[in-house]
């Protein structure tokens, strides 16, 4: 990997809380140029972002969060389908009166926000696609994270859960160090609270059917339709999503292009963080 370890990994002390229809929602901003928020995948949070925020934090106003149902914003008992997530990303734009922004989504993020440059388009100035969920109807990494013990409420064993913890690193990850497993033993702690595991079962089945993803999910008859200044980032060692989906889809786009990363896997933004900054950054400059 790029970065040199975890240090002040998880420790912005920028974190605020804002309502956004009634739930509490944390977030950090940090930064005095355009705007620009980063969303983060499934069984995520804020802190998933940590390589990035600061570095491109330097030329634009960043926006990170926890998306409901995740990390420690509100869990509250609705249905967490595609829809209001996408409108609870207008809504939360409008809570912090940030009129139009770059939107980054990873894997599961990269779903909400490309289904936001397509319903709300004049929310989104660029759009960047990292890993991105809804290409196709895959659903590995949705059901192997809600297959895992402490999702399904087994009496699995430490050990067991310690394995099942490993294989969902290696499944991300393509060279996994240190950074790496921190980050998803944090999500683990995340994914133990039972609400979080009543969210991530509620998202399963929103999101997906004996066939695979629900069509309202599968985006790719709409991308013809999407002209925002799109970038897909791409790694060629993806595990979960392989690298000719992206390419299909920047295709199906009048307006996008398509960056592909080596010796990475299913989270070039933190494997390859250095890069990645670099490539966002010199895209929203240069687009």
């Amino acid at each position: 990997m790029e970065h040199s370890g975890a240090k002040g990994l998880m420790e912005y002390g920028l974190e605020k809380y804002t309502t956004v229809n009634n739930m509490n929602i944390r977030y950090a901003a940090r930064g005095d140029g355009p705007p620009l928020i980063l969303v983060h995948g499934f069984c995520e949070f804020l802190e998933t972002w940590d390589f990035n925020f600061r570095p491109l934090s330097r030329y634009y106003r960043v926006y990170t969060l926890d998306l409901p149902g995740h990390g420690l914003s509100d869990k509250p008992y609705r249905d967490y389908d595609l829809a209001f997530y996408t409108d609870f990303m207008a809504d939360f734009m409008h809570t912090l009166d940030i009129g139009r922004a770059a939107v980054v989504g990873h894997s599961f993020g990269g779903a909400i926000s490309l289904d936001l440059a397509h319903r709300y388009p004049m929310l989104v100035s660029h759009l960047v696609l990292e890993s991105s969920f809804g290409l196709s109807q895959d659903i590995t990494l949705l059901h192997k994270l809600c297959n895992m013990p402490v999702i399904t409420g087994s009496g699995a064993s430490a050990e067991e859960r310690q394995v099942a913890l490993e294989d969902r690193v290696n499944l991300e990850f393509y060279a996994p160090d240190f950074a790496a497993r921190e980050i998803v033993s944090r999500s683990y702690q995340f994914m133990r609270m039972p609400e979080a595991r009543r969210v991530m079962l509620n998202i399963m089945h929103n999101w997906v059917d004996p066939k695979g993803l629900r069509p309202e999910v599968i985006m790719t008859d709409r991308l013809p339709a999407i002209s925002t200044p799109t970038l897909f980032i791409h790694c060629s060692r993806d595990r979960i999503h392989p690298l000719r989906l992206s390419q299909r889809a920047r295709d199906r786009m009048p307006n996008a292009r398509l960056k592909i990363l080596s010796e990475c896997g299913h989270c070039p933004h933190i494997e390859k963080a250095a890069e990645f900054n670099e490539v966002v950054i010199d895209f929203l400059q240069t687009e």
